[in-house]
């Protein structure tokens, strides 16, 4: 399956764009990134769906 990128550079004919990250990538990069250090594993795994805020039962 094509990445974002992939089509990206597809449909438009750009070869100079390396990386294009989706939406879905942008929000879990942007979450991990703002959280407190000591925090952005959790906040990666939240992110995902593997966590929740609850904390495991």
């Amino acid at each position: 399956m094509p990445t974002t990128g992939k089509r990206y550079t597809d449909r438009t004919g750009d070869r100079t764009v390396r990386r294009i990250l989706d939406q879905r990538t942008r929000a879990v990069l942007d979450r991990v990134r703002n959280e407190q250090r000591g925090q952005r594993l959790e906040a990666y795994l939240m992110a995902l769906g593997l966590r929740s805020k609850e904390g495991p039962h």
